[in-house]
């Protein structure tokens, strides 16, 4: 009995080494991000591929902030960001940064921050296109 557990156990050890392949891994997809503005501040992109239709002109997309540094010493911070968008008030709430929830976070406007604005056009326009 011994014998066939381990050869049982040794099989299930070879199909997991030989399966092991990131070829399998389809959880995640490619990434289509598209870079939609650049400022002082630093660029912003999109993923494509992640806009999800919600409900009633709400929407998630995945985005990349790349800031740009304050001072010559400062290094450039790359944030990932999921964003929900509200497209008829054209608010948004981030719901993730850099991977952690953001629970309870707030709608909130752009304030004239003309990253998110494209951001919000973008992916509103995406919505309504496809």
């Amino acid at each position: 009995m011994k014998i066939i557990f381990n050869f049982f156990s040794l099989c299930i050890t070879f199909l997991i080494l030989i399966l092991n392949n990131s070829e399998f891994a389809y959880g995640v997809g490619n990434v289509d991000w598209v870079l939609l503005k650049e400022n002082n501040d630093g660029k912003e992109w999109i993923d494509i591929g992640s806009i999800k239709e919600i409900n009633n002109g709400e929407l998630t997309v995945l985005t990349k902030f790349l800031k740009n540094p304050k001072k010559s010493s400062d290094k450039e911070q790359l944030s990932l960001y999921v964003m929900r968008i509200n497209c008829n008030d054209k608010t948004f709430k981030d719901t993730s940064i850099n991977g952690m929830p953001q629970f309870g976070s707030k709608w909130q406007n752009s304030n004239n921050d003309e990253l998110i604005e494209v951001v919000i056009e973008k992916s509103c326009s995406e919505i309504i296109n496809k």
